[in-house]
């Protein structure tokens, strides 16, 4: 999905969120952003680190939050799967909606235009602030 040319008003976020950069993303499109549990503590992790984190930071990251004593993976097991998941389908999709660049070459993820305006969204990330 694509986001709407700015003169389209169908199903925007409310006027309100002018102010907080969200004008461009419909609801269904900020709904299919939040949905994923991966997608928002990418967007938790890069508003705690305030610059550009790699992608190895970021799978180092999630892979350790996520531990599930319940299966029976290796932490490199794990660390492939969130790489995979996160170059393949949640970083692409960030990038798409203006919230992170993801410099696939260098394996980076800076911060963009729509981030600052998901902080709301995905909770505090003064709470447990990570260092890059």
């Amino acid at each position: 999905m694509k986001i709407p040319h700015p003169t389209d008003t169908t199903n925007r976020v409310s006027p309100s969120s002018a102010e907080t950069g969200l004008e461009e993303l419909t609801l269904e499109a900020l709904r299919s952003v939040l949905s994923s549990r991966r997608r928002r503590a990418i967007i938790r992790y890069v508003l705690a680190a305030d610059d550009s984190v790699t992608v190895k930071q970021l799978v180092r990251a999630l892979s350790e939050s996520e531990n599930d004593p319940t299966f029976e993976t290796t932490f490199l097991e794990r660390c492939q799967r969130v790489h995979d998941s996160l170059s393949q389908t949640h970083l692409p999709k960030l990038e798409e909606y203006g919230i992170v660049e993801y410099e696939r070459g260098a394996g980076r993820v800076s911060p963009a235009a729509h981030l600052l305006a998901l902080e709301p969204y995905v909770g505090s990330t003064t709470a447990g602030k990570q260092s890059p």
